[in-house]
């Protein structure tokens, strides 16, 4: 209200009466913040729209005059977010621009921050309500483009076994994303894990344990049209071929001779196939490697018994399969043995020496003979030999034929028993 001051002190009180004033009115004026004026405009910027989940982002305000011009500094903007949280809420402008500082709170999604200050709207908008400017973050799970999963290995045992499955989680950008929620489902076996955050390089891992062939989705954000594909991989179970060992039709299972064995290996439809086969024949000594597919091997036993054969093919993942048949080696038939002598060189009569020759002959003619042990008998010279021919010689004295001599020999084969033969002569 305004009044006319008058009286002897009217100058003095009129002065005191305008400081007053005017004190008063500066103070109601510092008290309300200086804002856009209208028809300003505001926009939002930052340097990644894409935002780890537990990350940060500078988000940057322009306010700007009708002309184009920075608002004065100190004009107030206020910022907002829908998800996660930023700060501070309330920042002055210098040169026309406020930042303020955007964190992920660990949640994936979508974050609108917004930005007001007075009346001032955001150039870009398409329509003429509201005031402000938003702009949109994707944070965490939400920023992923790409699931690439691995296995490690990648082919498990016949009889199963764990594989580490690993899903590495990217942006746009090939970023690696953290703390990213990844959730793995298989259609065979078990996971350790169902659901994993991804680590500072972007990766979740779990493991796959199966018996059987199996697929593992490892499915990142949420599902849907627009929603980033999930990704897969495939953990082979390694199924090997059949494999059969069996003596072959018409081997002689005797003490000494070859005995033939055939190995049959029959793969399945997806089986995986054998690099190597190795026969052990039961008697301490085995074939050495062999071929992976159908094949024949042949061992000769010393002795007669029972032995079990087997033969154990061995696959490209380094995963084998046994197989085994069991044989019953006879004691082999002694060799026949002839000995024959030719008629003696020298004069038959008392008292003269002759030389007799003595053949050895083996049936069957094919045996394999280590040695020839001779006894020529009563007067011979020399009385024994060995040899490893079949032809001996020995002297007489002779006495006209009237007293016999027998003379022998045990033939010894390389395998099997031995056999013997006696012939009768009259020096």
């Amino acid at each position: 209200m305004l009044s006319i001051i008058t009286g002897p002190s009217a100058s003095k009180n009129l002065v005191a009466w305008a400081a007053l004033t005017a004190g008063a009115l500066a103070g109601g004026c510092s008290k309300v913040p200086l804002l856009a004026p209208s028809q300003s405009t505001i926009s939002l910027s930052t340097s990644s729209t894409v935002v780890q989940s537990n990350g940060s982002v500078q988000v940057s305000a322009m306010v700007l005059t009708q002309p184009g011009i920075p608002v004065h500094n100190g004009t107030h903007v206020s910022f907002s977010t829908d998800l996660g949280s930023v700060s501070p809420t309330d920042v002055t402008t210098v040169n026309g621009v406020a930042t303020a500082q955007f964190s992920g709170n660990g949640q994936s999604g979508v974050a609108d921050v917004h930005a007001t200050s007075g009346a001032a709207k955001d150039p870009a908008a398409t329509t003429t309500s509201g005031v402000g400017s938003t702009i949109k973050l994707t944070v965490g799970g939400a920023a992923a483009a790409r699931v690439l999963v691995t296995a490690n290995p990648s082919r498990v045992s016949a009889n199963g076994g764990s594989s580490t499955i690993t899903a590495t989680v990217s942006d746009a950008n090939t970023n690696p994303l953290i703390g990213v929620n990844v959730v793995f489902t298989t259609d065979n076996g078990t996971v350790s894990n169902a659901v994993a955050l991804t680590n500072s390089i972007g990766q979740a891992t779990t493991t796959l344990t199966t018996t059987t062939t199996a697929t593992v989705t490892a499915t990142v954000g949420p599902t849907g049209t627009g929603a980033v594909t999930p990704g897969t991989v495939k953990v082979t179970v390694t199924a090997l071929p059949d494999i059969t060992i069996a003596a072959a039709t018409g081997s002689t299972l005797v003490q000494g001779q070859p005995v033939s064995f055939t190995i049959t290996v029959t793969p399945g439809a997806s089986s995986d196939v054998f690099q190597s086969i190795v026969v052990n024949f039961g008697d301490g000594s085995t074939s050495g490697t062999l071929g992976g597919g159908t094949t024949s091997v042949s061992h000769t036993y010393n002795s007669p018994g029972t032995y079990t054969v087997s033969a154990t093919g061995t696959g490209v993942s380094g995963d084998s399969k046994p197989t085994s048949t069991i044989i019953v080696v006879g004691p082999a038939t002694p060799i026949g043995v002839n000995l024959s002598s030719t008629p003696p060189s020298g004069t038959p009569g008392a008292g003269n020496t002759v030389i007799f020759t003595f053949l050895a002959t083996v049936t069957p003619s094919t045996t394999p003979v280590q040695s020839y042990a001779w006894n020529f008998g009563t007067g011979a010279n020399p009385p024994s030999a060995t040899t490893t021919g079949n032809q001996a010689s020995a002297s007489y004295v002779s006495t006209g034929g009237r007293i016999p001599v027998t003379v022998t020999v045990v033939v010894t084969p390389t395998s099997g028993p031995n056999g013997n033969a006696s012939v009768v002569i009259a020096p």
